[in-house]
């Protein structure tokens, strides 16, 4: 079995460790195996990092082979009990419970008693929206950091590369296997500031103003949109873009701006009144009014309103709010979840930033597709 270290000199903590633990109590660990399947697979290298002194140091424990699985263990469960905290990237699905199990197999008692578990990708999951609508693996965050890599292989391509491993040790292909562990230890330490995005979901933001734009799209129609504009004193790494079906956001990382683009809809809208008991329908117009105007009206003309008909027609332009904020509010009909205001018509500059707050939480509240 092999001990390899490396120190990465003045590497200190990217993000405020102390939120959850003392810098120096914090382990940052990975693991490589053969296989996803626990009971039928062997572990073969624990990678570890933590701060010192010096920088982040590296310590990766390898298994020169599978015979060498327990002696791993041992020494891995001596090791972590000088920490209080193990950070990982979606530990808490793979890399805790194999390590566990295989605890298990070999009789080690309380390998992670006392130990707090901080999974990096449980933690930063309200992000998936906002900065990974395609993929929240590791690398993907680490692209969007702009964090390079010398490691080209994925795990399971390594699989194979350890078994050949086993037979001939060498030298390169362990250079290949301890490279990509170490890089994924050292990934979990570079992609800490993704934490700080987190810090956005309940940022004051500060309304700067609207501007209108007009345009023509690609089919020759006149279109036109607003963009808001904000600022946030939250301190963003990198500066991103981020989309819904009808929302494009902008935020910069070196201004703090926040700009929101929405579509400005130039149609016809309903506004549905909530006491329909009080209200008529009326076929011919297509519209509900209040039942003491019929008094004069021929009862062929008109019906009791329901929720579904109790409504009147406005054209103009409209634009969508996640909440009713502005009033008054507009649908399609009436079991449209998507609601609409008139703009700028009730658009209300003292509500402006809760406005923005209800936008910015459209990506941290929608589901994983």
């Amino acid at each position: 079995m092999q001990h390899i270290n490396k120190l990465y000199r003045d590497y200190g903590p990217l993000y405020p460790i102390e939120r959850f633990c003392p810098v120096d109590k914090a382990l940052f660990i990975d693991i490589e195996t053969t296989g996803l399947q626990k009971e039928s697979t062997s572990l073969y290298l624990i990678g570890c990092g933590h701060y010192t002194d010096e920088g982040f140091l590296t310590e990766l424990f390898f298994a020169d082979s599978e015979d060498e699985e327990e002696m791993l263990m041992r020494e891995f469960s001596s090791y972590v009990k000088d920490y209080t905290h193990m950070f990982h990237f979606n530990g808490m699905k793979f890399d805790v419970p194999y390590l566990l199990y295989k605890a298990d197999q070999y009789g080690i008692e309380g390998l992670f008693d006392g130990i707090g578990q901080v999974d990096v990708y449980r933690l930063a999951a309200p992000l998936r929206q906002l900065l990974f609508p395609e993929s929240m693996r590791q690398k993907a965050i680490e692209s969007f950091l702009k964090i390079d890599r010398e490691d080209t292989f994925s795990g399971k391509e390594l699989i194979d590369v350890y078994k050949r491993y086993e037979q001939v040790h060498d030298d390169e292909l362990l250079d290949a296997l301890i490279t990509h562990n170490r890089e994924d230890v050292l990934g979990m330490h570079l992609i800490m500031p993704i934490m700080s995005y987190l810090d956005f979901m309940d940022a004051d933001i500060k309304y700067e103003g609207y501007k209108v734009n007009c345009y023509t799209d690609y089919n020759g129609n006149e279109c036109s949109e607003v963009l808001f504009s904000y600022k946030t004193s939250v301190s963003f790494p990198v500066s991103f873009v981020s989309k819904t079906e009808s929302m494009f956001l902008k935020a910069s990382a070196d201004s703090g701006k926040i700009t929101i683009r929405l579509p400005i809809y130039r149609t016809e809208m309903k506004l549905f009144y909530d006491n329909y008991r009080d209200y008529c329908y009326l076929p011919d117009e297509d519209m509900a009014i209040l039942k003491e105007l019929t008094s004069s009206m021929p009862k062929n003309r008109y019906h009791k309103a329901t929720k579904e008909n109790c409504y009147r027609k406005m054209s103009g332009e409209f634009i969508k709010q996640p909440e009713s904020l502005f009033t008054p509010v507009f649908r399609t009909e009436y079991k449209d979840k998507k609601k609409y205001f008139m703009f700028p018509d009730s658009f209300r500059k003292e509500a402006a930033e809760d406005f923005g707050r209800q936008l910015i939480n459209v990506f941290f509240k929608m589901k994983r597709r």
